[in-house]
């Protein structure tokens, strides 16, 4: 019963929360598009928006940092009140305390420090509060002590978080630690040979469908992993051919796996506007853009993507077979490896090409994989479109 409860308000609160991302999505976008000195965009069209005015672009980067640290606390606002609808409920104060008590966990220098997408744990910790607090003020009938009642907790949990806080070492610099180490010593030990990106590859479509924060290396390029940088100095030594790591992260998983992000998105979203109509189609057409721009948050709350089963075997085979297919054709010397350093926010479709020095035969390959994961899609799509995409709007 608890279960039933968690998830489906989970899935509703995922939906009403769809138009706050949507916003977020498009805002960080701008931002990276064009008020980001060294992006893709702004080097290639040599646009300088961001000097324009720089208080303008400082208060936009900051608008920026703000909103994103907003996100998790305003998801869990949401989701408690959604917990409490669930039992005829209409009161603000147990939201507000889940948004104040996540604002804490969740904000810089503080008990977990911002960690992105973090919906798994955060959603947790609300159901487990408003649990908690449920419990304690079914107690007082009385309106003012059931007031007083959450409120003395919310002080007690703030008194704990800032109890550790001020623990030297503990907990956040170990979470923070935790993290250092699975970027720098895990991803780097298994970015450079096949078996390792399979592994990297899958462990980064369960993290995204479960909700966790996908690490960094596994988001976007990342050029100072080892086997890329030893990849990129001997090419410049002697033949693309002869790198060390020819089968590594950044020449099978960030050149041909990633189109539209984590699960290969991209490939999501055209299975969507191939099968889809009325306002699941408008709503796709939405994510179409950020899709291109390797942001797939839209649909990861629209479908959702999150904890649902369905799209749990596309999103891990679709960039399983394009670093597959990748790794044959390096093998066999079909197309030059991608060793180049690229600017920020480059599309990953285009980062294949740019990555090998413009190899034409890069693009039949993307084209090939992008077409293999929408086919690895569409009969999910139809499946999911004939049942619970009717409810989407």
């Amino acid at each position: 019963m608890q279960r039933t409860l968690f998830f489906s308000s989970l899935y509703e609160t995922l939906r009403k929360f769809l138009p706050i991302i949507i916003i977020s999505v498009f805002f960080q976008l701008f931002i990276d598009v064009f008020l980001t000195s060294n992006s893709f965009f702004a080097l290639v069209f040599h646009w300088k928006l961001f000097r324009i005015w720089p208080p303008v672009n400082h208060l936009a980067n900051m608008a920026s940092l703000f909103l994103k640290h907003l996100i998790l606390p305003l998801f869990a606002y949401f989701f408690a009140s959604q917990l409490e609808n669930r039992r005829g409920v209409h009161d603000s104060l147990l939201p507000l305390v889940n948004f104040i008590v996540i604002w804490l966990l969740f904000s810089d220098n503080l008990f977990v420090r911002y960690s992105g997408q973090n919906i798994l744990l955060v959603s947790l910790i609300v159901f487990s509060l408003t649990r908690i607090l449920n419990k304690i003020t079914a107690l007082h009938q009385h309106t003012l002590a059931k007031y007083l009642y959450s409120l003395l907790f919310l002080l007690v949990v703030t008194a704990v978080i800032f109890a550790l806080i001020s623990v030297e070492h503990l907990p956040s610099n170990f979470i923070v630690s935790s993290s250092q180490w699975l970027n720098d010593t895990f991803i780097n030990q298994w970015s450079g040979h096949f078996i390792g990106v399979f592994c990297l590859t899958i462990l980064a479509s369960i993290l995204l469908w479960l909700g966790l924060p996908v690490p960094a290396a596994l988001l976007k390029p990342n050029f100072s992993l080892l086997s890329t940088a030893h990849n990129l100095n001997a090419s410049l030594d002697k033949s693309v051919f002869n790198i060390p790591n020819l089968l590594s992260l950044h020449t099978l998983y960030d050149s041909f796996a990633i189109f539209g992000g984590v699960s290969m998105g991209l490939a999501l979203v055209i299975a969507l506007l191939i099968r889809s109509h009325g306002p699941i189609k408008r709503l796709t057409k939405i994510a179409l853009i950020p899709s291109l721009l390797d942001n797939n948050q839209i649909l990861n709350f629209a479908l959702p993507l999150f904890f649902n089963p369905l799209f749990l075997l596309p999103a891990i085979l679709s960039p399983i077979f394009g670093i597959t297919l990748t790794a044959i054709a390096l093998k066999l010397h079909w197309l030059a490896p991608s060793v180049y350093e690229l600017p920020r926010y480059t599309p990953n479709i285009l980062t294949a090409f740019l990555s090998s020095n413009g190899d034409w035969r890069t693009i039949v390959l993307v084209l090939v994989i992008l077409t293999i994961g929408v086919l690895t899609y569409l009969p999910f799509v139809d499946h999911w479109l004939k049942g619970a995409g009717s409810e989407i709007m």
